[in-house]
């Protein structure tokens, strides 16, 4: 009874669940284990199921739009969605940012898989065959022939012949191998006599490289996995900062567009408020077709324009939802508060100068590191290739205990037992691929020393260019901001000689889409002067993901 208990204990720990619960377990602590190397690494690493979007938490739109014409009553009843909100979504649901996610948990399983290999495995193995021939028909047909059926006897050929194995082996740092196995033999007759013949062995070996594959270079693929799994979580909180980014890039953006939308529909709406009145001159014969052509034709130019913008508004937003992971069908609305405060952030210069940054990003940047440690890995794999252009020496020590012999079964003569002890040599007279893999390394550590470097200037191009987008939309800001000022002055004007009857209808039209134009232009400069500021962050290495999707910047969020 206790033995059946036993077996369905093991057989449910066997189990496709219980598999797939060990290698989570390993895996997860194989990266927690490593985390706290990375800065800014987050805890929600774990692969999460496939689940729908939940957006009933999310307060709703009431308002319709006119600015959205046709779409006007679109987004009545759509969920609002703020930054953080989009963030959070972003980070549960995007298909890519999950994908990423995956390759580091099969990166960890892949390194659970190295360190099971330096740890004591166990073998168990068993098998049982029935055997028999037809030696007693052939003696049948003998005696039909011959006549010797008193001479002749048939004898019982039939047995079952069955082994056990059990073993365990266990391969060391140095490169040693402690190997151990059990080995038992039985035969069961069935003639009727039940005695049983037993053979069974304890064989214990020890093996030690002296020359080739001593030393460091025999854990080189486990030393390789645990730094490979290193990179990888680099290369996924860098890729989580860039991610970041890129939501909230384009979460401004889509507010761009709808911006643009508004601004549009605005300069319609005071070019036909002025062609209504150039009308009404004209009915008194104080303009003429072609002053008020002018006007219609401005009209049909900025109806076309507005009906554009709501167009590629509609197309960024429904596009968001694709990098948000929700569907077609969700409902949704960005906050403009958002807009808001960015614009009351201003456009302050980060507190660090360019010499600085650049300086901080060849301190901070993770992927830089991550380019050091490959020329590191190259050095290596020049001394592991030349070890094996050493030749073979392995050291051997093993034993032999046979079995006791009086049909007991599992009982050992350690009385008996046989000890060894040698070498193995290998003079490594063809040695042409180690010689390849040799050159190779040499090849290779020359490469990834230069994509070092490479690297290093790439990371001070980013931040250079980082700096000059900033400084690029803090001039655009300030043109702009002059611009709206300007063109403000100059509508009044025009609509106020239009009202004098004394106005000129081209700088009616002019000064309205310039007015326009300025207004979309000064609010693409801070949203420009934004992203470009996260983005300079970014670079500079000082940007910081938190778990709940806020995102911090600057040498204060370290």
């Amino acid at each position: 009874m206790v033995s059946r208990l036993a077996l369905c204990a093991l057989l449910a720990g066997c189990t496709n669940s219980a598999y797939e619960g060990r290698a989570d377990s390993q895996s997860y602590d194989a990266i927690q284990s490593k985390a706290f190397l990375v800065p800014g690494m987050t805890e929600q690493i774990f692969i999460d199921d496939d689940d729908v979007p939940d957006l009933s938490g999310f307060a709703t739109n009431q308002e319709s739009y006119d600015y959205l014409a046709l779409e006007s009553t679109s987004e009545v009843g759509a969920r609002v969605i703020g930054l953080g909100a989009a963030l959070d979504l972003a980070f549960q649901h995007n298909d890519a940012y999950q994908a990423q996610k995956e390759r580091l948990y099969i990166e960890a399983l892949a390194l659970t898989l190295d360190r099971y290999r330096f740890t004591p495995i166990f073998d168990g193995r068993g098998g049982a065959a029935y055997e028999w021939d037809n030696r007693d028909q052939f003696v049948t047909d003998m005696q039909a022939l011959t006549g010797m059926s008193e001479q002749l006897s048939v004898t019982q050929t039939e047995s079952i012949n069955a082994q056990t194995s059990l073993g365990a082996r266990y391969l060391l740092r140095g490169g040693g191998e402690v190997a151990l196995n059990l080995t038992n033999n039985f035969t069961r007759f069935l003639t009727g006599d039940v005695s049983e013949v037993n053979g069974g062995a304890l064989v214990g070996s020890v093996t030690q490289p002296l020359l080739r594959g001593r030393g460091i270079v025999a854990s080189e693929s486990l030393l390789q996995a645990e730094r490979d799994l290193l990179y990888q979580l680099r290369l996924f909180t860098r890729y989580r900062k860039q991610f970041a980014v890129d939501v909230a890039s384009q979460y401004y953006s889509v507010l761009l567009n709808r911006e643009a939308v508004i601004n549009n529909f605005a300069g319609l709406n005071a070019n036909n408020l002025q062609l209504e009145r150039e009308r009404a001159f004209q009915a008194e014969g104080l303009r003429t077709l072609l002053q008020v052509g002018r006007l219609e034709q401005s009209s049909l130019q900025l109806d076309l324009r507005w009906t554009s913008s709501i167009t590629r508004y509609k197309r960024s937003l429904d596009a968001y939802k694709i990098l948000l992971g929700l569907t077609a069908n969700d409902n949704i609305v960005l906050d403009e508060n958002e807009m808001t405060l960015i614009a009351e952030t201003g456009m302050a210069s980060p507190e660090l100068n360019l010499d600085e940054a650049i300086e901080a990003a060849l301190q901070t940047r993770l992927d830089l590191y991550t380019q050091l440690d490959l020329v590191q890995d190259a050095a290596r794999k020049i001394r592991v290739a030349a070890n094996a252009l050493r030749p073979g020496v392995d050291l051997t020590l093993g034993v032999a205990v046979p079995d006791s012999g009086n049909s007991t079964l599992g009982e050992l003569d350690f009385e008996d037992a046989v000890y060894s002890a040698g070498l193995a040599f290998d003079l490594g007279l063809d040695r042409r691929a180690e010689r390849n893999d040799y050159r190779r390394s040499l090849i290779s550590y020359e490469s990834a020393r230069r994509a070092y470097l490479l690297a290093t200037d790439n990371v001070k191009f980013a931040v250079i260019d980082a700096w000059r987008r900033m400084t690029e939309a803090r001039k655009s800001y300030d043109i702009n901001v002059t611009s709206v000022q300007i063109n403000e002055r100059r509508v009044e004007e025009a609509e106020l000689r239009a009202e004098l009857g004394l106005g000129d209808v081209q700088d009616t039209v002019d000064s309205q889409t310039d007015l326009t134009a300025a207004r979309t232009e000064l609010t693409r400069a801070i949203v420009n002067h934004n992203i470009a500021k996260l983005e300079f962050w970014r670079d500079v290495g000082l940007l910081y993901v938190r778990d709940d999707g806020s995102l911090e910047e600057g040498i204060a969020a370290q």
